[in-house]
């Protein structure tokens, strides 16, 4: 498992954000009110990434889902009609045998054939989010059969929740490969808690320190305990990516510890991560521009644009010049 240097990432992350012409491709933003005037004018806010941004429809947030790029032919209006089509707003959302009805399929299908990325929220925080998701996979985006959608998960605590129940939600996850690819993200502490509960392993040393290399083959079986695309886990220093074609380890800047463990932290690395799955971008650069975003929108309290951007990664590209840290990427 090789260290990748950021720098020729990141330089390359400033080009192509310099050189980026907006198409129309819209973010739906689980943070930003989705009111009448941005729904019919998208281009009335750009994301600090420069692509058009809107809120995200409050039904799809009680689907549990945080995120959504959709190209430019989508009909945008669509989405303000979308919540009235769903369900009575003081209904709240249960099973998805519950709320599933033929014109609510056709709304949603509408939507989907222009989806290009979906962020989920973390599993173990969305009520029922098992259910609710595999209805959304078998009955919306399944029989649209598309190949090339991009799926982003967050598991949450696992600790929280029974073994059947975990071992559940990683087949689920597994299911959405067959429409496309599947990025699933932790944090070293779900990566470590949902390694004990797959091995049956009591959460009685939660502050036992492990070595790199026991943490490597930890998160590396989780890999290949399921079917999808990406594996990466993160931690206060740098992001460890498992995929079948490479595995690396890429280093970050430290942030401040409330952008860390903000409420919208997680918000803010999707709408960088699924922004460079847009701009078709690898998997290094899309991991990198979330992390980037992410602590731009916290350092700024998330009032920000692409000049922010830009010059937190001229700093970030700055920092890797230090001769103390140059050296550790020298072969």
């Amino acid at each position: 498992m090789h260290t990748q240097n950021p720098g020729p990432v990141l330089a390359d992350l400033l080009l192509q954000l310099q050189n980026f012409s907006n198409n129309g491709d819209i973010y739906l933003n689980v943070n930003r009110s989705n009111g009448k005037p941005d729904t019919m004018n998208p281009e009335h806010h750009k994301n600090i990434v420069g692509i058009n941004e809107l809120g995200l429809p409050g039904f799809l947030k009680r689907l549990g889902i945080r995120g959504m790029t959709l190209d430019s032919q989508c009909d945008t209006f669509s989405l303000s009609g979308l919540d009235a089509i769903a369900f009575d707003q003081n209904i709240s959302v249960k099973r998805w045998r519950d709320i599933r009805n033929d014109q609510l399929i056709a709304a949603l299908q509408g939507l989907f054939k222009h989806c290009r990325t979906i962020a989920f929220g973390d599993w173990a925080n969305v009520s029922d989010a098992s259910d609710l998701w595999m209805g959304l996979l078998r009955d919306v985006i399944k029989p649209l059969k598309k190949k090339d959608l991009d799926f982003i998960f967050y598991l949450g605590d696992p600790a929280k929740m029974l073994f059947f129940q975990v071992d559940e939600i990683l087949d689920i996850i597994s299911d959405f490969s067959y429409t496309g690819k599947v990025t699933f993200f932790l944090d070293e502490p779900e990566a470590i808690k949902l390694w004990k509960v797959l091995n049956g392993e009591q959460e009685d040393d939660s502050h036992k320190t492990y070595m790199p290399d026991d943490l490597k083959r930890k998160y590396f079986s989780i890999f290949k305990t399921m079917s999808i695309y990406c594996l990466a886990i993160y931690s206060f220093t740098d992001v460890m990516v498992f995929t079948e074609d490479q595995q690396f380890v890429l280093a970050r800047q430290k942030a401040d510890h409330s952008i860390e463990l903000a409420e919208d932290a997680r918000d803010n690395f999707v709408a960088g991560h699924s922004s460079g799955l847009l701009m078709q971008m690898d998997i290094t650069h899309c991991i990198a521009l979330g992390l980037a975003v992410f602590v731009t929108m916290g350092e700024n309290n998330n009032t920000t644009n692409q000049q922010d951007l830009i010059a937190y990664l001229e700093h970030w590209i700055a920092d890797l010049e230090k001769p103390e840290n140059k050296l550790l990427y020298q072969s």
